[in-house]
């Protein structure tokens, strides 16, 4: 019995211990280190500081530019009261930085002219409106970032420029935000996440710069005007601006618009986009579901970017430059207020992927002469349309491109320049009674004119068959009831290409015959698990990586696969050699790697035809508008 009441007496004296260590040492510590902390000092060559340990109060006192002799010279101490006096004229930075005990209100002198960076980073236990004096100029980046007590902004009537997140994440800065005439520069993400903020953002006509992410996700809830005088405004600028209103005007002095500018915000009235603009970037006005009215792209802009315009519902209509020569993908998809004819620009070589898919345009579908390709889903669920006149320039229409187009009626004719029609190219087109293709036809994939239920006769010109799915197969190409007519000794564009998979390589035109020069196998982890579609006429014919194999396939059949070693360390263009591997037409000799426009990685393919002339063809994993863009594109 007494060795069990020792036991316990010990328990108990051990968790006491733990305790003491827990709690009691780190107030000896607290205590210990503000014993530690100096308590007067200078701080510029006329400024001195004084704090007092009893009450907490840190004194500034004296006149001019302050200079600190540390980095985060007071960041350490608890204050409960700051007193700066009228003479001091800066605050050094990081003099207060991530000082979560600086408290109370922040009173700043009238004789002061700029706060450094990072001068009040993360005190978050400031509170009450954070007032600059109107002597105040410049505002240090950084500066009163994460700063979240603060009620309100109130800025200097004399500021010229406002650094790099400097009121970043003021999550409880409420009300109007007025910023001076004089003002002239933005930092980027200047008041990012002031999610508080209401009323109409102004912004002043001295502004000659305004940095990315500025206002992005801020509160206002009025209108926004932009200066005359801006010639670009970055991306995501004033993005996710959900609660902003009114007319959107962009000023005749703006050339280019980045990413992102306006995605996600909320204006419900007109866009004006000025003569003189000359790009859009991917996604600038993405999600503004709520602008109205005619869509009109001057014909000065030569670039809009990917999804620029995506689930912008409340469009009625769409005029495009006269200059532009791409359609980049998901552009206007699911912009399903537009609707009336669809003109396009004589000059246009690419409509990219799901670019108009879910658009509500009426009438008969006329594409440009010198339109190259159509790309997958570009046209998706846009049943208004009643007729499709295709030019002899196409080379390929991709996969879904006109799929669940129920409009379209009648007869179609594919020119003798399409070499290839994708998977489910034109599903539920239930409007269609003919196909005539052109003489160069070289696949038609699966489910191609699948639940087009009038469609009764389907015929080939030329002297092959093009590889298509049949009865017998999953997923046919046309349906059962259709008559399909190729001419008579007409051969198997499939049973071709079985027998071209085992063949040598012819050598090329003018080759010595001697040996293909040695080239080292190279890998990189960023090939794993890519799909590379071919470019221009190999629009059918897909290389597939898994990290260590690469898999052909044309028309969605299997064609061969070759396994590789990996060399994960090679960051320059990676070399592939796959001498001898049959791809539709011919064998690909050699594979160059790069990364290319945005997220397109390329596999460019030196390929050797059977009639021993070699072809340069682009395997991409973006949409074919890629191919066509030059460095200065997104």
């Amino acid at each position: 019995m007494k060795r069990k009441s020792e036991k316990r007496i010990l328990v108990i004296l051990g968790v006491m211990v733990m305790l003491f260590g827990l709690f009691g040492c780190g107030k000896i510590r607290n205590h210990q280190q503000a014993a530690k902390l100096a308590d007067k000092g200078i701080c510029g060559e006329n400024l001195t500081w004084e704090y007092d340990k009893r009450t907490q109060t840190l004194r500034i006192s004296g006149s001019g530019n302050m200079v600190t002799t540390d980095r985060f010279m007071w960041s350490d101490y608890p204050i409960r009261r700051l007193e700066i006096s009228e003479g001091v004229t800066s605050i050094a930075g990081e003099a207060f930085y991530s000082n979560h005990r600086l408290k109370g209100q922040l009173k700043l002198p009238d004789s002061l002219k700029s706060i450094g960076e990072f001068a009040f980073y993360g005190c978050d236990s400031l509170t009450g409106i954070l007032e600059l004096p109107d002597s105040v100029e410049t505002v240090g980046s950084y500066a009163f970032t994460r700063c979240k007590g603060f009620s309100g902004i109130r800025l200097s009537a004399s500021l010229r420029s406002i650094g790099d997140e400097t009121f970043a994440e003021l999550e409880s800065a409420a009300g109007s935000l007025v910023l001076p005439e004089g003002l002239e520069t933005i930092g980027r993400s200047a008041f990012y996440k002031c999610a508080a903020l209401r009323g109409d953002l102004i912004l002043p006509d001295s502004l000659t710069g305004v940095g990315s992410y500025a206002f992005n996700q801020c509160g206002f809830d009025g209108v926004l005007r932009l200066p005359e005088g801006l010639t670009e405004i970055p991306y995501n600028c004033f993005g996710s601006c959900e609660a902003l209103r009114g007319d959107l005007r962009i000023p005749s002095t703006v050339r280019s618009i980045g990413e992102s500018a306006f995605a996600g915000s909320g204006f419900d009235g007109k866009l004006t986009l000025p003569e003189g603009l000359e790009r859009i970037g991917r996604y600038a006005f993405s999600y503004c579901k709520n602008l109205g009215g005619a869509l009109d792209i001057p014909d000065s802009v030569t670039f809009v970017g990917e999804a620029a315009f995506q689930s912008d519902e409340a469009f009625t209509g769409l005029r495009l430059p006269e200059g532009l020569t791409l359609i980049c993908e998901n552009t206007f998809r699911n912009c399903g207020g537009m609707s009336g004819p669809l003109e396009l620009p004589a000059g246009l070589l690419v409509i990219g992927d799901e670019a108009f898919a879910g658009c509500a345009f009426t009438g008969p579908l006329a594409l440009p002469g010198g339109l190259r390709s159509l790309g997958r889903g570009c046209f998706t669920g846009c049943g208004g349309f009643t007729g499709v006149e295709l030019p002899d320039t196409l080379e390929h229409i991709k996969a879904s491109a006109f799929s669940d187009c129920t409009g379209l009626e009648g007869s179609l004719r594919i020119p003798d320049s399409v070499c290839s029609v994708g998977r489910s190219a034109f599903y539920g087109c239930g409007g269609l009674t003919e196909v005539r293709f052109g003489e160069n036809m070289c696949s038609v994939g699966k489910a191609a004119f699948r639940n087009c239920g009038a469609l009764k006769s389907v015929s080939f010109a030329g002297t092959l068959t093009p590889d298509y799915y049949g009865r017998e197969e999953k997923d046919p190409s046309f349906p059962e009831e259709c008559r399909v007519d190729a001419l008579p000794g007409a051969g198997s564009r499939s049973e071709a290409w079985e027998n071209g998979k085992t063949a040598p390589a012819p050598e090329p035109e003018g080759s010595d015959g001697g040996a293909a020069k040695e080239m080292p196998y190279l890998w990189t982890d960023g090939l794993k698990y890519d799909e590379f579609r071919g470019g221009g006429i190999y629009a059918d014919v897909v290389l597939s990586f898994d990290g260590a194999n690469l898999r052909i396939t044309v028309n969605d059949r299997e064609m061969g696969e070759i396994s590789y070693t990996a060399d994960p360390n090679s960051y320059e263009e990676q070399v592939v050699f796959t001498e001898g591997f049959y791809c539709r037409d011919g064998q690909i000799r050699e594979l160059r790697f790069r990364t290319g426009y945005n997220r397109d990685r390329q596999l460019t393919a030196e390929l050797v035809c059977d009639d021993g002339e070699v072809r340069r063809v682009v395997f991409h994993t973006g949409s074919e508008e890629s191919l066509y863009m030059d460095e200065d594109s997104e």
